[in-house]
C-alpha cells in the first residue's frame, strides 16, 4: 500500500476537518414552526368557541323573541274567541228573551188562569193594614178574577177597577200609601234587570 504524506510546509492553507451540527438550525426552526402552529390552532379553537357562543346567544335571543310573538298571537286568538263567544252568547240570549216574550204573550191569551198567581203575589207584597186598596185589571180579565177570588178580595177591602192601560195578564194594586206594579212590562223589566239586559216589553 502506498502512503503519501503532505509535508507541513505544503499544508499551511488547510485546516483540520471538524464535524458540525447537521441540522444547521433546522430543529429550532421546526420547533418555532410547531409553536406557531400550536398558537394558531389555539387561536382558531378560541375563535370557534367565541363564534359558537355568540351564535348560541343570538339563537337564544331569537327563540325568546319568537316565543314572545307566538304567545302574543295565542293570547290574541284566545281573546278573539272569548269575544266571539261572548257576542254569540249575547245574541242567543236576546233571541231567547224575544222568544220568551212572544211565548208569554201567547200564554197569557191562551191561559187566562195564569193571572191568578200574579194577583195573589201582588197582594202578598202589600204592607199590613193597607187602606182602600184597588186592584186594577184589564177589562178582559175582570170577569175571571171576580169569578175566582172576587169574594176574597171583597172581604179584604179590595175594589176591582177596570183599566185599559193594564195589558191582559197583568195587574196593578194602588193604595194611598203604596203601589204594586205587576203588569207584564214591569215584570219583564225585573227579569231583564236580573240578567243585566235592557229589552223593552213592547219591542218587536
Amino acid at each position: 500500500m502506498n502512503e503519501r504524506y503532505i509535508p507541513r510546509e505544503q499544508s499551511a492553507g488547510w485546516q483540520r476537518f471538524k464535524m458540525t451540527a447537521l441540522d444547521d438550525g433546522a430543529g429550532e426552526r421546526r420547533a418555532g414552526e410547531r409553536r406557531a402552529a400550536e398558537a394558531d390552532g389555539t387561536a382558531r379553537a378560541k375563535a370557534r368557541q367565541e363564534g359558537f357562543s355568540q351564535g348560541y346567544q343570538a339563537g337564544q335571543a331569537q327563540a325568546t323573541t319568537e316565543a314572545a310573538r307566538i304567545r302574543a298571537v295565542a293570547a290574541q286568538f284566545v281573546q278573539s274567541c272569548e269575544t266571539l263567544e261572548q257576542d254569540l252568547a249575547e245574541h242567543l240570549l236576546d233571541l231567547a228573551l224575544d222568544i220568551a216574550r212572544h211565548m208569554l204573550r201567547s200564554d197569557v191569551k191562551a191561559r187566562r188562569e195564569a193571572l191568578l198567581p200574579v194577583v195573589r203575589e201582588a197582594i202578598a207584597c202589600l204592607p199590613d193594614q193597607v187602606q182602600r186598596p184597588q186592584l186594577q185589571l184589564n177589562p178582559a180579565d175582570v170577569e175571571l178574577i171576580r169569578a175566582r177570588i172576587g169574594d176574597e178580595l171583597q172581604m179584604t177591602g179590595f175594589t176591582i177597577v177596570e183599566d185599559h192601560r193594564v195589558e191582559p195578564g197583568g195587574c196593578r194594586i194602588s193604595a194611598p200609601n203604596c203601589e204594586v206594579d205587576a203588569t207584564l212590562p214591569a215584570r219583564w223589566r225585573r227579569v231583564l234587570a236580573a240578567l243585566g239586559r235592557d229589552l223593552a216589553w213592547a219591542d218587536g
